[in-house]
C-alpha cells in the first residue's frame, strides 16, 4: 500500500502525512518546488525552469547545485514522516508520482498559495500573482472542509532568524602554520562587519567544519541566523585568494561567494583593505536580498526594521515621489521606536536626498545637520550618521568641519563606501580632484554594483576635467548618463570636455543631449554646487554659456 501524502494550496500552504500529522518544512523554496509541482499534475518540468524561478539571481551553476541540495533536503524531510518516491526525477526532468499524494479541496474565497513569496525571487512571486490571479477569476464550489486538515492542529509560527553568523576562517593553503593567519583574517572580518551598525553580528567561537554548503547552513542555523557566512583562505595561480559564501539560511539560497585576490597575508597591513571590500560586497548584497524580501510583505506586517528596508527599497529608486514614500515609511519607524538610531539615521538621510533634489535652503540643510547630529547622540559608533553631518557641512560650504566628520565616519566603517564617495565630493568641491579620483575608485571597488554608481561615475567626470584629463571625463560621464540619463551633471562635465578640446560640434551635440534629458535645465543651476571658491562654478558654467551665446 502506498503511502499518500495529502497537500492543501488554498490559504496558507499546508502538507500532511499519511496519519494526518502536519508536516512543517523548514525551507519556504521546498514548499515553493512541491507547490509548483502540484499545480500542474502528472507534468514534467525542466530543472532549469525551477532555477529560473528560485534561483535566478544566482550564476547557474550555484542555482543548479541549490536546486540539488533544496531537491535533497525536502526528500529527507518527506521521507522522515514515511512519505517515499513522490519527487520522481530522470535527466533533467522533475515531477511528483501522481499515485502518492492528493490535492485537498479549497474553500470558497481563500487564496491560493496564501502567503508564499519567497524572498529574492521574483520569477516566482510574479508565478504565483498569476496563479492567484487565475483562480481568483474560476472561484471555487462550496466544499466541506477535508476530514484530514480539520483534525490537524495549527502549528505555532516559526522564530524569526536574526542578523548574520560570521563563522571562523578555514585555512585551506596546505601549511598548518597559516592557521593563525586565517583565524586573524576571520576575527578582522566579523569585527569590521560589526562596524555596519544596522547588521546584527553573530560570532563564534567554536570551531565549526565548514568544508561545505550544508555544513555552513547548519552552523548558521544551530545560531539562529537569518543569514551565515563562511570564508577560505587558499593558495591561488596568482598567489593568495580570500573566498566565501553567504547563504540564507531559510532556504539555503546561496547570496553570493565572493573571490578576492590577497597580497601576502602574513602582512596584516595588507589584507585589510582587501577585508573592507569583502565587507562592502556582503554588505550590498545583504541590503539587495533584505529590501527584496520585505517589498513581498503586507504592509501590515512589517515590524520596525521592515519598515527600514521597505524605505529603502522605495528610496533607491530616487524619484521624487518615492522619497516621499519612503519618508513615510522611515518616519513610522521612527514613531514606533523613537531611540532607534538605525531609523533616525535612514530618516535623515532619507531627508538630505529630498533637500538634494529640490536645491534646498541654507535653513534646510541646518535642519537637515541637526537631525543628523542627534542621529550621532543615539549611536556614536555609527559612521553613516557622522558621514551624513559631514554631508550637511560641506552643503553649508564649511569644508574643513565637514572633511572632519567624514573622516570620522570613515574611521569608525572603513567599508562605508558612500563615506568615501562624499570625501571625494568635498575634495572636488575645494579643488582637490587628484585626491577626489583616488577616494571616488575606492567607493567603487568597495561596491562596484551600489545604486549610486551613477553619482560616483559623475564626480569622477568632474575630477578628470579639473585635472584636463578630457577624454576620462568624457568616459566617466557616458557611464554615468547611462546609468540616469535625467542627472545634469554628467552631461555638463561632458559639454565642458569637449569645448575645452576645441571640439565644438561635439560640445553642441552634448548640449542638445542635455536639454533633451533635462529640458527646464538652467545654467544658474550650477550654482548651487557649493564650490569653495565661486571660481569653480564660473569655469564650469563658461562652455555652456559660450555655447548658448552662439
Amino acid at each position: 500500500m502506498k503511502e499518500i501524502l495529502s497537500i492543501s494550496l488554498h490559504g496558507p500552504m499546508r502538507i500532511y502525512a499519511p496519519d494526518g500529522r502536519r508536516i512543517e518544512l523548514s525551507s519556504r523554496k521546498g514548499m515553493a518546488l512541491l507547490a509548483m509541482l502540484a499545480l500542474v499534475p502528472q507534468q514534467e518540468h525542466d530543472r532549469d525552469w525551477f532555477r529560473r524561478m528560485l534561483w535566478g539571481r544566482s550564476q547557474p551553476e550555484q542555482g543548479q547545485a541549490s536546486l540539488r541540495k533544496e531537491l535533497s533536503r525536502l526528500r529527507k524531510e518527506l521521507e522522515a514522516h514515511g512519505v517515499f518516491g513522490l519527487l520522481c526525477s530522470e535527466g533533467r526532468r522533475l515531477w511528483l508520482a501522481p499515485d502518492h499524494y492528493h490535492l485537498l479541496p479549497g474553500l470558497p474565497g481563500q487564496l491560493l498559495l496564501e502567503g508564499l513569496d519567497v524572498p529574492g525571487a521574483a520569477d516566482f512571486n510574479a508565478w504565483a500573482a498569476e496563479q492567484r490571479r487565475a483562480a481568483a477569476a474560476s472561484p471555487l464550489p462550496a466544499r466541506p472542509i477535508s476530514a484530514v486538515a480539520a483534525t490537524v492542529a495549527e502549528a505555532e509560527p516559526p522564530r524569526l532568524a536574526q542578523g548574520l553568523a560570521v563563522l571562523p576562517f578555514v585555512n585551506e593553503s596546505g601549511d598548518a602554520a597559516n592557521d593563525y593567519v586565517a583565524a586573524g583574517i576571520g576575527d578582522e572580518l566579523a569585527d569590521r562587519i560589526a562596524r555596519l551598525r544596522w547588521l546584527k553580528v553573530i560570532g563564534s567561537g567554536a570551531s565549526f567544519a565548514v568544508g561545505g554548503g550544508e555544513d555552513l547552513l547548519a552552523a548558521g542555523r544551530r545560531l539562529g541566523a537569518a543569514y551565515v557566512f563562511g570564508g577560505r583562505l587558499r593558495k591561488a595561480a596568482s598567489g593568495w585568494q580570500l573566498s566565501g559564501r553567504l547563504m540564507a539560511c531559510a532556504d539555503g539560497e546561496i547570496i553570493c561567494a565572493p573571490a578576492l585576490e590577497l597580497p601576502n597575508p602574513q602582512e596584516s597591513n595588507a589584507f585589510v583593505p582587501i577585508i573592507d571590500q569583502m565587507v562592502a560586497l556582503l554588505a550590498e548584497r545583504l541590503d539587495d536580498n533584505e529590501r527584496e524580501r520585505v517589498a513581498a510583505l503586507p504592509a501590515d506586517r512589517l515590524d520596525v526594521n521592515d519598515l527600514i528596508w521597505r524605505g529603502r527599497w522605495h528610496q533607491n529608486r530616487l524619484s521624487r515621489p518615492e522619497l516621499e514614500t519612503a519618508a513615510g515609511f522611515f518616519a513610522e519607524a521612527l514613531r514606533r521606536a523613537p531611540q532607534s538610531a538605525n531609523a533616525a539615521i535612514e530618516w535623515t538621510q532619507n531627508l538630505g536626498y529630498r533637500l538634494w533634489s529640490r536645491r534646498a535652503t541654507a535653513e534646510d540643510i541646518a535642519a537637515f545637520g541637526a537631525a543628523a547630529r542627534r542621529a550621532v547622540d543615539l549611536d556614536r559608533r555609527d559612521g553613516r550618521a557622522h558621514m551624513l553631518v559631514g554631508v550637511a557641512e560641506m552643503w553649508l560650504r564649511r569644508m574643513d568641519t565637514a572633511e572632519m566628520w567624514l573622516r570620522e565616519a570613515i574611521s569608525l566603517c572603513p567599508s562605508l563606501a558612500m563615506a568615501h564617495e562624499q570625501l571625494a565630493t568635498l575634495f572636488n568641491l575645494t579643488g582637490q580632484p587628484n585626491a577626489a579620483a583616488e577616494a571616488l575608485h575606492t567607493a567603487l571597488r568597495l561596491s562596484p554594483h551600489d545604486f549610486r554608481r551613477f553619482y560616483r561615475e559623475a564626480e569622477l567626470a568632474l575630477a578628470y576635467l579639473m585635472q584636463g584629463e578630457w577624454q576620462a571625463a568624457i568616459a566617466r560621464a557616458n557611464i554615468a548618463i547611462a546609468l540616469q540619463p535625467g542627472y545634469w551633471h554628467p552631461h555638463v562635465s561632458r559639454v565642458g570636455a569637449y569645448w575645452r578640446m576645441n571640439d565644438l560640434a561635439a560640445a553642441r551635440g552634448a548640449h542638445d543631449q542635455l536639454l533633451l534629458a533635462r529640458p527646464r535645465f538652467r545654467i544658474d543651476q550650477i550654482d548651487w554646487i557649493p564650490f569653495r571658491y565661486d571660481a569653480l562654478n564660473a569655469w564650469l558654467k563658461e562652455p555652456l554659456q559660450q555655447l548658448q551665446a552662439g
